[in-house]
């Protein structure tokens, strides 16, 4: 294991730092005490950087606070005295070249828990958005006829309209209570969708085979195969990472081991369903709902034929973006900043790297 003494010389005291990524006015003002920060892109409140414009800052930059950049092969090229790369997000390999970053001797560093709560809770609404047909009902309420006849006086406050024209019976949900949730995927983000759930009285069951059984037994969490989850569950939802073992995980097979009665949820990545499998599902009724916020190509076309349809409820890869995730990302990057400053840095995504820091030096 690497000194810190090793560590500590990846930078100086007060660094050159290039912030890309969307922070917080306190996550500013902090980074400024601590370093000689510019700002560029989302850090000065613009839009995705201009890809010429970031080739020449980072020439100077010992440190960046990456967003949603590519930071590549040429990008790396172009920045002689970079050291480290801090960024906002939990798996920086999505658009961080890892490999190269590491060959260069540049640490990079990544953020812890910024957008568990936000997923979690937005993989809660769209359970219940689902199950209890929301987002058709207000649309039923929305463009009903001027003429629509309620009925008699005396049944309007149970319910509205005669037969097929109620929507009462016509958009009659489930309750979450008592069901089986199957969570695939226990990472930090299963983890928290596990605690919101538990509070509707569900059964939870989980399955990834990288998590210890015991440690999912302690926790009163059922670790089951692929195909008894999919089996026994009225909720499936996906918070696996993208891998070549993952990659189109859920396809015919397994969605027909799902009932009729089963809902499909993806707030992870689109990749780990074979999406024309999944429409063939659903036009046939195998399943009786999805929810995507993840999409093979995005913005997926006006046309996509799993937007349109009446199974899905989709929404635009929103799961994450909500006001805390600033406030918790920007408050990781100071910190991560600081360790790296005193020589103790943690959340290392290529801990190797300290190892070759001394050759890395100019």
């Amino acid at each position: 294991m690497p000194s810190s003494a090793v560590a500590i010389k990846l930078v100086r005291s007060r660094p050159r730092v290039l912030a890309t990524a969307d922070l917080s006015p306190d996550g500013i003002a902090s980074l400024r005490e601590m370093s000689d920060l510019k700002l560029l892109g989302w850090a000065a409140g613009e839009w995705f950087c201009d890809r010429a414009k970031l080739i020449d800052a980072v020439s100077d930059a010992e440190i960046v606070i990456a967003g949603y950049e590519r930071f590549d092969e040429e990008l790396l090229a172009a920045a002689p005295h970079l050291r480290a790369i801090l960024s906002v997000r939990s798996a920086p390999q999505a658009n961080i070249d890892m490999a190269a970053a590491t060959a260069r001797g540049i640490a990079v560093l990544h953020t812890i828990g910024r957008t568990d709560h936000g997923v979690a809770e937005f993989t809660v609404a769209l359970a219940l958005a689902l199950t209890r047909h929301l987002i058709p009902a207000s649309g039923w309420i929305r463009s009903r006829s001027p003429d629509f006849d309620a009925g008699e006086d005396f049944y309007r406050g149970t319910v509205w309209g005669r037969g097929a024209e109620s929507p009462q019976l016509a958009f009659t949900g489930i309750e979450l209570h008592g069901r089986t949730l199957g969570i695939i995927g226990f990472g930090a983000i299963g983890r928290v969708v596990a605690e919101k759930f538990a509070g509707f009285g569900m059964r939870i069951i989980v399955h990834d085979p990288y998590v210890d059984s015991a440690e999912l037994e302690t926790l009163g969490i059922e670790p089951v195969s692929l195909g008894a989850l999919l089996a026994s569950s009225t909720i499936v939802t996906l918070h696996a990472r993208l891998s070549t073992q993952t990659r189109g995980m859920i396809g015919a097979d397994q969605l027909a081991r799902m009932g009729r009665g089963a809902y499909l949820i993806n707030t992870g990545r689109a990749g780990l369903i074979d999406t024309d499998a999944l429409l063939r599902a659903l036009d046939r009724g195998e399943i009786a709902g999805a929810a995507l916020d993840v999409f093979d190509t995005e913005p997926p076309s006006a046309t996509d034929p799993l937007v349109s349809h009446q199974r899905v409820l989709a929404t635009p890869h929103l799961a994450a973006w909500t006001e805390e995730m600033r406030l918790r990302h920007s408050r990781s990057i100071v910190q991560n900043l600081q360790r790296l400053l005193d020589g103790n840095p943690e959340n290392l995504s290529n801990p190797e790297v300290l190892t070759m820091a001394g050759r890395a030096l100019p």
